[in-house]
């Protein structure tokens, strides 16, 4: 006595069986109604499998599928580049602006307090007083607080550049 399986059913029901196994699974199906309904079941299954019609696609479809996919793929790209270099560009703007403060506040409390200095004098100040200004930004609350702007602008970024992910797919997907 052996177990028959759904797989060894498929196989006797494609001939795939050796000819003992066929008559070990013929024997079974005479003295189990279970099994002859799980067959029976099996042949409704085959029969409207193999009566399904396939479909058919024009000649030139795969040919369509692949120039529009290759039109698309080249505005990506672009779109990337833009994003990425934009990112880059705010990120350098937000630099600047944060040398370009730090520089004003030194020169205006370097100015008020010594204002006969020769052009020397008033650069040993300025980057001294630069140099004390970038240590105490990346010391500290300073460093906590420029790591957050950092992690803003990532988040942010990073935000962005999943949704037009998003929109691209979606865009390629309807242009098919």
């Amino acid at each position: 006595m052996i177990q028959v399986t759904d797989d060894m059913l498929n196989s006797y029901l494609d001939g795939e069986l050796s000819s003992e196994d066929s008559k070990q699974v013929k024997a079974e199906l005479l003295s189990s109604e279970e099994l002859q309904k799980r067959l029976n079941t099996l042949k409704l299954v085959h029969k409207k499998l193999y009566s399904l019609k396939e479909d058919e696609v024009s000649a030139g479809f795969t040919s369509k599928v692949m120039s529009k996919i290759g039109r698309r793929k080249l505005a990506v790209p672009k779109q990337q580049k833009y994003f990425i270099f934009s990112v880059a560009a705010f990120i350098t703007i937000l630099c600047l602006v944060i040398l370009g403060f730090s520089i004003s506040a030194i020169i205006s409390s370097s100015s008020a307090a010594k204002e006969s200095l020769n052009i020397v004098d008033t650069v040993d100040v300025l980057s001294t007083g630069l140099v004390n200004f970038i240590k105490h930004l990346f010391s500290g609350k300073g460093l906590s607080i420029l790591g957050s702007v950092f992690s803003l602008v990532i988040i942010i970024s990073g935000y962005f550049f999943f949704e037009m992910q998003k929109r691209s797919k979606a865009n390629l997907g309807n242009g098919l």
